[in-house]
């Protein structure tokens, strides 16, 4: 995923040679866990995700003309959960080509519905809660984690409120994370996983921007 929003940035970039906006994104999502839950809650003294919402870090941007603009962005984050016997690190992101209109109502500021064409994942990496051992021992015997991915395709229309101030812009945007198709699972080295819980990260989202760049306009 880091990957991903490298990616996104870069496209950020591009879009400055243009009319448009790139920088740095924070983001409250709200994905369906509640299949996974049920997966938690028959490992000991695991907790449940409560209130299933994640904060989410990346980048993004968009340019193009004066109207139809063109643009990608990135996330990604993680929260951590202990049971008994077991440790989850859960990271979940995703990565979108964005097309939007931007609709200028003064000075630069101004809406932009989009609708975001990209994925999202869930990964989760597993690891026995058997306390610290010495590196020659970890080489010895490495089979100490396990990590599995769930990804599926994503939609992510959204509305974009843009408050230019000089170069730089804040930018407000709240939507909806939509996979119309099952995802799957698979392992780290690329084999399916069966039986796995099948999850849905459809949800809401919102999101604040500090984005850097020009839209005139009068």
């Amino acid at each position: 995923m880091k990957k991903a929003v490298f990616l996104v940035l870069i496209l950020a970039v591009a879009a400055l040679g243009a009319k448009g906006y790139g920088g740095f994104v924070v983001s409250y999502m709200m994905p369906d866990f509640d299949a996974l839950n049920e997966e938690l809650s028959d490992v000991q003294g695991m907790a449940r995700i409560e209130d299933d919402y994640i904060i989410t870090y990346g980048g993004g941007g968009w340019g193009g003309g004066d109207h139809l603009m063109f643009g990608g962005w990135g996330f990604g984050g993680g929260r951590r959960f202990y049971g008994n016997t077991v440790s989850i690190k859960m990271t979940y992101g995703g990565g979108f080509f964005e097309p939007g209109y931007f609709i200028n109502i003064w000075k630069g500021f101004g809406i932009m519905p989009m609708v975001g064409i990209g994925g999202t994942a869930v990964t989760l990496k597993l690891r026995p809660r058997l306390g610290d051992i010495d590196f020659g021992e970890l080489l010895d015997n490495p089979g100490r984690t396990s990590e599995v991915s769930f990804r599926t395709f994503t939609l992510a229309p959204s509305l974009t409120i843009l408050i230019p101030i000089e170069f730089i812009a804040i930018q407000i945007k709240g939507g909806y994370m939509w996979s119309p198709f099952h995802g799957g699972w698979e392992l780290e080295d690329g084999a399916d996983l069966r039986k796995a819980p099948e999850i849905n990260p459809s949800g809401i989202f919102a999101s604040a921007g500090l984005l850097f760049g020009f839209v005139g306009g009068d």
